[in-house]
């Protein structure tokens, strides 16, 4: 397991271990670490953050240097399979309808982009080696460090601020359920093919409103214009250095005020797997002693002001 020390690496982690004897390695393993671990190992599963998603990036021509080293290492010892987290947002932000494993691959933003061409880059250099690709909807779960906690630390203040007022469809799945669906991409996955996994489907708003109910905390959720919010977004990510925390940067805006849902079922059936978590009302008691630390932080003082239009503000 690569990745390991990392959110989403974490939660795969606790997944696969009820199941499978498993082997934990940061990202910042060393070559030999790495072809010392993956000696005698079938299936090595990537799940590191190869790129942050908060930041700011530049697009180049090769994919990151830790897939090029594990896929190195795996191919050295003799690794069977290779199961590669990726993303459901590699189909793009411009898609208004269900999107299916069939659908136009249209990334717009950076991160989509290089995430799309790790992808590319496994299935076309992958040799022996056997690649299935795992692109999880949007995950939310606990030690999550990119957006959930940009809307939690807000609620101190009563007053959430999202574009569109977070009403725009999407489909999430729960950290340990990428695990579950991982595991089953392990042993049931078609070798140099890709799943869509997904859980249920649900809006931010309904989080939010969610969360400020286990925590007891009265709160309004605020409609800001989707365009003033991503123009805001553009100016303060172009100001930022390259590599630089961005947030909200553009695709964190599109990653709360567009729709983006995804059709399963293909993965449901090929992997025969299903999630455990089908609400966030459910996945709540787990999150809720995190939350209630992201909550009681200080929030930085907002860099955009803008009025609610009439309508706009309703209260959990």
């Amino acid at each position: 397991m690569i990745g390991a020390g990392e959110f989403l690496g974490r939660h795969v982690t606790q997944a696969l271990a009820g199941n499978v004897p498993i082997i934990e390695l940061n990202a910042d393993a060393d070559d030999e670490t790495l072809e010392d671990a993956m000696t005698s190992v079938d299936v090595v599963h990537l799940a590191a953050e190869t790129h942050s998603p908060a930041r700011r990036l530049r697009y180049g021509r090769q994919p990151a240097l830790l897939v090029k080293r594990v896929l190195a290492a795996a191919q050295k010892t003799g690794v069977r399979r290779i199961v590669h987290v990726s993303t459901a947002d590699v189909y793009g932000p411009d898609q208004f309808v269900r999107v299916t494993e069939k659908t136009r691959l249209r990334p717009i933003h950076t991160y989509e982009k290089l995430k799309l061409q790790e992808e590319r880059w496994l299935f076309e250099t992958s040799g022996s080696v056997e690649v299935v690709v795992v692109r999880p909807a949007r995950v939310f779960g606990q030690f999550e460090d990119w957006l959930l906690p940009s809307l939690v630390r807000p609620l101190s203040t009563g007053r959430v601020w999202m574009p569109g007022g977070g009403r725009a469809l999407q489909t999430f799945i729960a950290a340990e359920d990428v695990g579950r669906a991982c595991l089953a991409a392990a042993d049931r996955g078609r070798p140099n093919d890709s799943y869509l996994v997904g859980g249920f489907d649900s809006t931010w708003r309904e989080f939010v409103e969610s969360a400020a109910r286990h925590l007891a905390i009265e709160c309004s959720i605020l409609s800001l214009p989707y365009d003033v919010v991503f123009i805001n977004a553009m100016f303060r990510e172009a100001v930022r250095p390259m590599g630089a925390i961005a947030m909200p940067n553009i695709y964190a805006v599109d990653a709360v005020g567009r729709p983006r849902y995804y059709d399963d079922s293909r993965s449901r059936r090929q992997l025969t797997w299903s999630p455990s978590v089908g609400s966030f009302d459910q996945a709540m008691p787990r999150l809720a002693d995190w939350l209630a630390e992201l909550a009681a932080k200080p929030t930085p003082p907002p860099a955009l002001r803008a009025t609610s239009p009439p309508g706009g503000e309703d209260s959990t």
